[in-house]
C-alpha cells in the first residue's frame, strides 16, 4: 500500500497540488480514494461471494428480486439481510425476523462510537453518506488508517475510496445471485458460503477470551437447536453467546481483581481505541 505523502497538504483548491480536476474532483482526492480502494481490495472477493450467496437466497425464499436489490442498496448489512431471508423461508413471524436482524446489527453502535472521532471534523453530508456506506470491513479499514491521514479532507476521500467500491461489489454480487439463483443446482449448497464468510470476517478480529467464548457458544447453540421452528435457533444462539461472553468477562475481571491486575473497563477500552484511531 502506498503511504500518504508526508508534510503539510496544500488546500484542496490548490491547482498545483491537485492538478486539473477530473469529474469535478481534484487529483489529490483521486489519489487518496485510490489508496482507500487498494487498502480494502483484498476483501473484495469475500464481498462478491457474500453478495452472491444473499442474492441466490432471494428467489429460493420466494422474495421479489427487486426487493432484494433494494435491500442491498438501503440496508447494506449482509448478515442481517440473510437472517431475514432465512426467517422468511422458515415462515417466521415478522417480529422474530426483525428482532434477529436488529441484534445482529447492534455491532454498528460500537462502530459508531469508534468512528465518531474519525468523522468528527467531516461536514454533515459526509458524515451521513459515509455512515450509510459503512460495513464491517470498511469500518476496520477506516480505523486502521485514520492516523495516517491527519488531514480530514484526505481522510474522508480515503474512506470513501474504500467503502463505496466495496458496497458496489456487494450489490453486483447480489444482482448476479438473484439472476443466477434459479439456475444454480441445489447440490452446490451455495448457502454454505454464508457461515464461511462469518468465519472469515470474525476470526481475525477475535482477540479476547470472552469473544471466543461468545462465538463458540453461539455456534454450538445454533447447530444444536437447528430444529427449532421459524429459524429461532439463530436468535437463540446470539442471545446465548452474548450472555455467555458477558458472564465470562465478569468472571475474568473478578479473577484479575483478586490478583491485583488492572483491566480496562468497556468505557476505558473504547476511549483508548478512539485515541489510537486519531
Amino acid at each position: 500500500m502506498t503511504p500518504p505523502q508526508s508534510g503539510p497538504i496544500p488546500a484542496s483548491g490548490s491547482g498545483a497540488a491537485n492538478g486539473g480536476p477530473v469529474l469535478g474532483i481534484g487529483r489529490q482526492q483521486w489519489v487518496d480514494s485510490w489508496s482507500g480502494l487498494k487498502a480494502i481490495a483484498p476483501l473484495m472477493p469475500g464481498s462478491a461471494a457474500f453478495g452472491l450467496a444473499f442474492g441466490a437466497l432471494i428467489p429460493a425464499a420466494g422474495v421479489n428480486g427487486w426487493t432484494g436489490v433494494f435491500a442491498s442498496a438501503s440496508v447494506m448489512a449482509g448478515a442481517s439481510q440473510i437472517s431475514i431471508i432465512e426467517s422468511v423461508k422458515a415462515n417466521a413471524p415478522a417480529f422474530i425476523a426483525v428482532l434477529t436482524a436488529l441484534i445482529i446489527n447492534a455491532r454498528f453502535a460500537l462502530y459508531s462510537a469508534a468512528l465518531g472521532p474519525v468523522f468528527a471534523s467531516f461536514p454533515r453530508r459526509w458524515k451521513l453518506g459515509l455512515a450509510h456506506l459503512m460495513t464491517d470491513q470498511a469500518a476496520v479499514v477506516a480505523l486502521q488508517n485514520a492516523q495516517r491521514y491527519p488531514d480530514p479532507v484526505r481522510r474522508r476521500w480515503f474512506i470513501l475510496g474504500g467503502a463505496l467500491p466495496f458496497v458496489l461489489v456487494w450489490m453486483v454480487g447480489s444482482v448476479v445471485g438473484i439472476l443466477a439463483g434459479p439456475i444454480i443446482p441445489a447440490s452446490w449448497n451455495i448457502g454454505f458460503i454464508v457461515p464461511l464468510m462469518f468465519i472469515a470476517v470474525m476470526v481475525p478480529v477475535l482477540r479476547k477470551p470472552e469473544e471466543l467464548v461468545g462465538l463458540g457458544v453461539t455456534a454450538a447453540v445454533v447447530l444444536l437447536s437447528r430444529g427449532m421452528p421459524f429459524g429461532l435457533n439463530v436468535l437463540t444462539g446470539i442471545v446465548a453467546g452474548l450472555i455467555a461472553g458477558t458472564f465470562f468477562a465478569e468472571f475474568a475481571d473478578a479473577r484479575r481483581a483478586r490478583r491485583g491486575e488492572h483491566q480496562d473497563t468497556v468505557v476505558e477500552a473504547a476511549e483508548h481505541e478512539a485515541g489510537e484511531a486519531m
